[in-house]
């Protein structure tokens, strides 16, 4: 149950992310602007990476790249 409320909170976050960044490219939003987003949004990536590797999913065979 919390590796599913993890996932879910994480699919949460990515649309939100999405929605800011649609949001602000289509309100025409300054080139700065639009930079700072995409840096906290790859922070953001770099950061969900090391959680990702401290919580225990378990991988199947066909998941494994």
């Amino acid at each position: 149950m919390p590796q599913r409320n993890f996932l879910n909170a994480v699919g949460n976050m990515e649309m939100a992310l999405a929605e800011v960044l649609s949001s602000a490219s289509s309100r025409s939003a300054s080139p700065d602007e639009l930079s700072r987003l995409l840096k906290l949004i790859i922070k953001k990536e770099i950061v969900l990476e090391f959680l990702l590797e401290e919580f225990p999913f378990k991988h199947s065979a066909s998941n494994e790249d």
